[in-house]
């Protein structure tokens, strides 16, 4: 029988929040599963899409449900909660992931340049699934070989928190960097009524519905601009990555003073970022067209640097808790912006070097093969420092013993 006297609130807590988001999501992935099924029957709309969020959705469900049972096992006190958890690694990953990924990949990219509709919509959302989740789970792999995470309940609520409540405090103060912006921008109009007149004109002109290439013919000249421009990097480049990189690692800074060392902290931040690397890929990865593998295997990338930034980060938090290192923390805080904000600023010209040719500056698309230089080099070197990093947090592990199975985190059977 359970001790309601010793009732674990935090973990009663997380199972509430958990069963909220598997809640929205169920209604999501019903939601977008039958528009889905209705745009088979409509020649203008992405089905495809469409099911791949409902995929997408649905998974998410799976996992959070997952979480939810973990915690729930803290919640009724069971023993088995508190044992300690590692991801199982091997070396044979090394090579089956990658080929099962680049396979989801072609097969993919085949089907979506093909443009048949019904193809696209049985085929894609499995593949996007494959696609997104294998390199998440080597990264993870990788990254926290030899390291233990910690008591599973704590890990399985690290990896909801970082699906569920993170995102969602991201994205709110994001937004609220938007409105400013927004309001910035309303202001400056104000100044130039010849500019309102003809931004007006052109609201009404997409307002009667035209294609998607003539929008982009009309609005391109006014996202080339210079201070369009600037807004986009400062934005993208400098404000985001200073938002993600504080408050991807949510759980590591919640749970901190309970992480026994910056090892386990450095695991759970890499979990963190996984997690949050998933429902931002999964949440993008919605289109059924040519760009499909485009999209996904651009998120590959981005999955790496959310991962080695946040593992970093994890590492800074614990020992700032336990150690008060600040200046490690901001140093590494910094870093991890500055990485982030890279990535972002070769996404920011790649797009500009694709509009160039709307605006009649055709040469901006020199800038893509630099850009795409960079992509690479920030993969390789993020690929390098997760491996890095690895060996160095195992190396600060005291050597002791294996526990034995069936043990608890205090050791109690």
């Amino acid at each position: 029988m359970m001790d309601t006297s010793r009732m674990h609130w935090p973990s009663i807590l997380l199972t509430t929040v958990f069963a909220m988001g598997v809640l929205l999501l169920l209604v999501s992935a019903i939601a977008t599963g039958m528009i889905s099924i209705a745009g088979l029957f409509d020649e203008l709309a992405d089905p495809a899409g469409s099911m791949i969020q409902s995929f997408a959705s649905g998974f998410e469900v799976i996992v959070l449900l997952i979480c939810g049972w973990f915690v729930l096992q803290k919640t009724l006190q069971k023993e088995t909660a508190d044992l300690s958890l590692a991801f199982p690694f091997s070396a044979w990953q090394l090579l089956v992931i990658p080929a099962i990924f680049f396979f989801s990949i072609s097969l993919g990219a085949a089907v979506a340049l093909s443009e048949i509709k019904w193809l696209g919509w049985l085929i894609l959302p499995a593949l996007t699934l494959l696609a997104v989740v294998l390199p998440i789970l080597l990264f993870l792999g990788v990254g926290t070989n030899g390291i233990e995470f910690g008591p599973r309940w704590r890990t399985w609520s690290a990896l909801g928190l970082s699906m569920t409540v993170a995102p969602l405090l991201m994205i709110s103060l994001e937004i609220i960097v938007v409105m400013l912006f927004v309001i910035a921008g309303i202001i400056f109009l104000s100044t130039q009524p010849q500019l309102t007149q003809e931004l007006s004109k052109i609201g009404g002109l997409l307002n009667q519905g035209v294609s998607d290439e003539a929008a982009l013919e009309l609005l391109a000249p006014y996202f080339a601009k210079p201070a369009a421009i600037t807004s986009l990097f400062l934005f993208l480049s400098l404000i985001v990555p200073l938002i993600e990189e504080l408050f991807k690692p949510l759980a590591v800074w919640l749970l901190a003073t309970r992480v026994k060392s910056p090892a386990s902290g450095f695991a759970l931040g890499i979990l963190s970022g996984g997690a949050f690397a998933l429902v931002e890929s999964l949440s993008v990865s919605g289109d059924g067209s040519a760009a499909w593998f485009v999209i996904v295997g651009v998120r590959t990338g981005t999955s790496l640097l959310h991962m080695t930034t946040t593992g970093l980060m994890g590492f800074a938090i614990v020992q700032l808790f336990h150690e008060k290192k600040w200046a490690r923390f901001i140093v590494t805080y910094l870093t991890a912006a500055a990485l982030h904000g890279i990535w972002n600023a070769c996404a920011v010209i790649t797009v500009m070097a694709i509009l160039g040719q709307y605006v009649g500056k055709p040469e901006w698309l020199l800038a893509i093969p630099g850009a795409f230089c960079g992509f690479a080099i920030l993969a390789v070197g993020m690929f390098a420092v997760l491996i890095a990093a690895n060996r160095n947090v195992r190396s600060l592990l005291p050597s002791l013993p294996a526990p034995a199975r069936g043990l608890n985190e205090e050791g109690v059977k």
